[in-house]
C-alpha cells in the first residue's frame, strides 16, 4: 500500500504532540537549534556544516525539587510554571519538562537567561500572586505546564500584567493575547497527511478514530480535505479493543465505497485491527494515512505497512538525546523537548536582541523557528504552525518519504 503522490509540503502544519523518536547515538558532538525568526538567528550562528559552535555542552544536573530551583544564574528569568505531584516533588511529564528546560539553559541560553521553576500544585488559587512576583522579578516569559483549568488562569490574567506566556499543556484561550499554545498533537499529524493524500490525487476520505477525537478535531481534519479540493466521507468511532475496532470497519462498509484514502487515528496497537480489516474487508487499493501518535509497536504489523506518516522528523530529538539520558538517566521525550525549545525561543531573541525583545511582534515571526520539535511559528491568534516531514512505514519503521520544508 505504497503510496505514489505528488507531494505539496509547502503548508502549514501544527502537531500538537510530536512523537519525536530518540537515538541513543548523538549524530555530531554538538548539538544545533537555529532560532529563525523575524529574518534573523535568533538562536546559534551555525558555521558551515550547519552546526553551531557557540553552544555550551555542560552537564545540567537537576537540584532536588523539595528547594526553590533554578537553573543558571544570569542574564533574564524565565518563569516555569509547573506542578508538584503529591509526593511533593515534580514527577512525570512536568519533570520531563522542568528537566528539558533546565538542559536547554545550558546549551543554547549563553549566560543570557535562567529558569525559575514555581510550583502551582494547588491549582488556579496559586496563579494571581505566582505572575505578580514574576512580574516584580522582570521575568521575560513564562512557560506553563500544569491542569488546564491552572493554565488557563495564567492566561485569563491580561497580558499588561504578565509576561508572554509559552503554555506547553492542553490548549488554553487565547483572548488576552500573548498567549501560545505550543503542543501539536495526532490531529494536527492526521490533518496533514489526510491533506497530503488530496494533493496527490487521492481526494476522498474517510476516517477512524478512537473516542478521543473531539468534533473539533474531525473539524480540522475534514476542512484540510475540503480545503485541498478532496471529498470528506465521513468517520467511524472505535473502542480499545479487536472486537471493536473489526465491529467499526464492517459497519462502515457502505460509507467506504469510493474512498481511496483512509485515515486511522489511535494511540494503541488496535490500529494495526482496523488497518487489517479494511484490507480484510477488500479495501486494499486504499491509501493508507496512520498519525504520529502511532505507538512504535505497531510500525511492524503487516497490516500498516505502506502507511503515509506526517510527523516532526527525529533528526532534531537525536541531537539532544544522548546527553539527556546522560544527565537525567532516562530517555528523552516529547515533554522534554517542548520544555527546551520553549526556552530556546527566549534566549535565541534575548541573545540577538535583548530581553524587551520578547515582544509579541518578534515571538510571531513569520520566518519562525527551528527547533529540537522541527521548524514552526507561533500565530498572533494564539496557536503553532509546524512543518513536518512525511514518512512511510516500510521494512517496519519510518522512513522519509518527503522530507520537511526547509522554511515556511
Amino acid at each position: 500500500m505504497t503510496p505514489h503522490l505528488n507531494v505539496n509540503t509547502g503548508r502549514p502544519h501544527g502537531l500538537r504532540q510530536a512523537a519525536l523518536k530518540t537515538s541513543g547515538a548523538m549524530r555530531r558532538m554538538v548539538p544545533v537549534l537555529a532560532l529563525l525568526a523575524g529574518g534573523f538567528l535568533a538562536g546559534c550562528q551555525a558555521d558551515g556544516d550547519g552546526l553551531s559552535n557557540t553552544v555550551k555542552n555542560t552537564d545540567i544536573k537537576a537540584p532536588s525539587s523539595d528547594v526553590e530551583e533554578s537553573f543558571g544564574e544570569t542574564g533574564a528569568e524565565i518563569t516555569l510554571l509547573i506542578p508538584k505531584g503529591a509526593s511533593g516533588i515534580y514527577e512525570g511529564e512536568a519533570r520531563d519538562i522542568r528537566d528539558g528546560a533546565a538542559l536547554g539553559t545550558g546549551e543554547v541560553g549563553n549566560g543570557q537567561v535562567f529558569v525559575k521553576v514555581i510550583d502551582v500544585g494547588s491549582g488556579p488559587a496559586a496563579v494571581a500572586s505566582a505572575v505578580s512576583a514574576a512580574k516584580a522579578r522582570n521575568s521575560a516569559l513564562l512557560v506553563s505546564f500544569a491542569p488546564q483549568a491552572t493554565a488557563a488562569a495564567v492566561a485569563a490574567i491580561p497580558s499588561a500584567e504578565r509576561p508572554p506566556l509559552i503554555n506547553l499543556g492542553a490548549p488554553v484561550p487565547t483572548a488576552t493575547g500573548n498567549v501560545y499554545n505550543f503542543v501539536s498533537d495526532e490531529t494536527d499529524s492526521a490533518a496533514e497527511g489526510a491533506r497530503t493524500a488530496v494533493a496527490g490525487g487521492h481526494k476522498k476520505v474517510f476516517v477512524f478514530a478512537t473516542t478521543e477525537l473531539t468534533a473539533m478535531g474531525e473539524a480540522e481534519i475534514s476542512n484540510a480535505v475540503r480545503a485541498g479540493g478532496g471529498t470528506y466521507l465521513g468517520s467511524a468511532r472505535y473502542a480499545l479493543s479487536d472486537a471493536s475496532a473489526a465491529d467499526a470497519v464492517a459497519k462502515s462498509k457502505a460509507q467506504m465505497q469510493g474512498a481511496d484514502t483512509v485515515v486511522v487515528l489511535g494511540k494503541s496497537v488496535i490500529v494495526t485491527t482496523v488497518a487489517g480489516a479494511i484490507k480484510a474487508a477488500g479495501f486494499n487499493n486504499i491509501t493508507l494515512v496512520g498519525t504520529s501518535g502511532w505507538p512504535q509497536q505497531s510500525y511492524t504489523s503487516p497490516s500498516v505497512q505502506g502507511a503515509l506518516i506526517a510527523m516532526v522528523d527525529p533528526e532534531g530529538a537525536s541531537m539532544i538525546s544522548e546527553r539527556y539520558q546522560r544527565h537525567y538517566r532516562r530517555p528523552l521525550t516529547a515533554n522534554a523537548a517542548y520544555g527546551y525549545d520553549a526556552v530556546a525561543i527566549a534566549s535565541g531573541i534575548i541573545r540577538t536582541k535583548d530581553a524587551k525583545a520578547l515582544t509579541a511582534e518578534n515571538l510571531t515571526s513569520k520566518t519562525g523557528f527551528r527547533g529540537i520539535t522541527g521548524l514552526f511559528r507561533l500565530n498572533a491568534s494564539g496557536g503553532v504552525e509546524r512543518k513536518l516531514s512525511l514518512f512511510t512505514l516500510t521494512g517496519g519503521k519510518p522512513n522519509l518519504f518527503v522530507a520537511a520544508p526547509k522554511a515556511f
